[in-house]
């Protein structure tokens, strides 16, 4: 990743062309990321000013150095629930942690790109991330049901689970339902009503902002002072402070889960969001700017941001141009903490609450359950596997099973996805594919295809698909191994072991096809010396050209030694 100071220098320079465009879209992104920044705030168990702040400078910072000119780096949904479930001990979150978090976030992420491993993110299955969202949408929607009707549930639970933090106090929500707060529950129904229905009008982007101004100038006018607003909100801009890392190795494990989380997010959605000239943008990059982006807001008191897929769709459909219409939407909140921090504190909770339950019940989509659900059996169980994990468990270890639950899918797909026939001549020089001998002929030649990557776990189904070569007597077999990238020493144990027994029966085996990554494993093993250099033919432009070589060496070796 070769970043110039002159390169960085000229992406950032404002478009005096695009500059409107870019002005009123960032006024957009701020008018919609906001009260969104608000929200996810409480989500996390903090007051409302840090996800403000989060979206003041991480999005600025974010802008100035990703690789995607459209994607806005904010706080989201998932990371904001992930930071009440490590830090949200007895209800309270402390402050300086979430700080230490953000920052240690930051570096996990800036270490990912610096690396380059971007690419990794595509390990983590579709599957296992409809789960931990779908979980993660549940989870929010349960959490804000006492911010919807003013009563909080508080069942003792002595279970050490995830569980018997929502499900009992659920349970007691239902059962006191009739005891809600009336003002409160009025707030709370009539701002997911609003939020739900503008969301289908033009006004979508602006809906939030719309009931929060309802509901707040609702209560001025009918002077509703039991209900519950935001906490106190001081006006002005983040105060630079340093993080008090004693708290960084106990919070490192949940740091680097949300980095994955957060990563993996960001990569689905600069697939989907290309760049102006219709290129895909720089994961790396990308990865690097979600890195400072925390890094920096870490210092300023921000709570954890990634790229966030509904801040990005506001953004796009604003009409933004360039990466300034983000810059603008992340100068414009840092106005609202200038001009309106005083305002801010008669939001009442219970409209902040309506959105955050529309936003989740948006993260659970039937659809995407319902493909997933019928692609396979083992999708279908990396789903459920995680959803339940995500109920259950605190969602830093949820995303940690959700990470080994896609491996694992991986090698298990990886190790049956190794198909191995026999190639038999065939008219005009042509092979055709049958199925697999169960024994090989004597004083005769057998051609097996395979293909398929030889991973560790692949290679035991190929040495179970292979002929027995202990039968036959003076035979060969000439194992096809074209476009075969991976070998590994597994595979080199497996071939050695097949190549012994059939020279202990008067055979031989023939490599055709090899790759320049695999012969140059053999070689730097030394299997090389072991197979022969006369019994490794090296793939061609020509297809089926190594292995004609091979088939003929085979046949003189034949003749010359009967």
């Amino acid at each position: 990743m070769q970043i110039t100071f002159e390169n960085t220098f000229k992406r950032i320079l404002p478009d005096r062309k695009s500059l409107t465009s870019d002005a009123l879209a960032g006024l957009t992104g701020a008018v919609a990321g906001a009260p969104q920044a608000m929200g996810f705030a409480l989500i996390a168990g903090v007051n409302p000013i840090y996800g403000l702040y989060a979206a003041f400078i991480s999005t600025i910072v974010g802008s100035l150095t990703s690789g995607s000119t459209f994607m806005t780096i904010a706080p989201t949904n998932a990371l904001s629930l992930v930071v009440f479930s490590t830090l949200g001990d007895n209800g309270t979150v402390s402050i300086e942690k979430m700080i230490v978090l953000t920052l240690l976030v930051g570096v996990f992420q800036l270490g990912f790109g610096l690396l380059r491993l971007g690419d990794l993110t595509r390990f983590v299955s579709n599957a296992v991330m409809t789960g931990f969202i779908t979980g993660a949408g549940l989870l929010i929607v349960l959490g804000q049901l006492k911010h919807v009707n003013g009563f909080d549930p508080q069942t003792a639970s002595f279970w050490p689970l995830q569980l018997a933090k929502w499900l009992p106090n659920f349970f007691d929500w239902l059962l006191h339902l009739p005891q809600s707060e009336p003002h409160t529950f009025i707030l709370g129904v009539a701002a997911i009503i609003i939020i739900a229905t503008l969301h289908h009008t033009r006004f979508k982007n602006i809906a939030t902002l719309l009931a929060i101004l309802v509901t707040t100038l609702f209560v001025m006018l009918m002077g509703w002072s039991d209900v519950e607003t935001v906490a106190s909100v001081p006006a002005g801009l983040p105060v630079p402070s340093l993080p008090q890392m004693q708290y960084a190795v106990e919070l490192a494990p949940a740091a680097l889960a949300m980095a994955v989380l957060a990563l993996v997010q960001s990569a689905a959605l600069t697939q989907t969001v290309r760049e102006p000239d219709g290129s895909i943008p720089n994961a790396n990059r990308d990865f690097v700017a979600q890195g400072l982006s925390n890094i920096v807001g870490g210092f300023f008191q921000g709570m954890p941001s990634g790229g966030s897929l509904s801040r990005t769709a506001v953004n796009v459909s604003a009409g933004a141009k360039t990466r300034w219409a983000n810059i603008f939407s992340g100068l414009y909140i840092g106005l609202i903490l200038l001009a309106f921090g005083g305002l801010i504190e008669k939001i009442t909770l219970a409209a902040l609450a309506g959105h955050l339950v529309v936003a989740a019940f948006s993260l659970i989509r039937p659809r995407e359950i319902a493909l997933v659900w019928r692609v396979n059996p083992s999708a279908r169980a990396a789903m459920v596997a995680t959803f339940v994990s995500t109920l259950i468990l605190p969602l830093e270890f949820s995303i940690y099973i959700g990470v080994f639950l896609s491996l694992g899918l991986y090698i298990y797909s990886s190790s049956g996805n190794v198909k191995v026939v026999q190639l038999v001549r065939a008219e005009n020089n042509h092979f055709r594919e049958i199925d697999l001998p169960k024994t090989l002929p004597e004083h005769g030649v057998t051609i097996i295809s395979v293909h398929g990557h030889l991973y560790f776990a692949a290679v035991h189904h190929l040495e179970g698909c292979l002929p027995d070569p202990t039968i036959a007597h003076h035979t060969v077999v000439i194992l096809r191994l074209r476009n075969n990238r991976y070998m590994g020493s597994t595979g080199i144990h497996l071939l050695e072991r097949y190549a012994k027994q059939l020279r202990h029966h008067g055979g031989r085996l023939i490599l055709s096809g090899v790759s320049p990554f695999v012969r140059d494993q053999l070689s730097r093993t030394q299997s090389l010396q072991f197979f022969g250099e006369d019994n490794i033919f090296v793939q061609s432009d020509t297809i089926f050209g190594a292995t004609e070589h091979a088939l003929e060496a085979a046949e003189t070796w034949l003749k010359t030694t009967s």
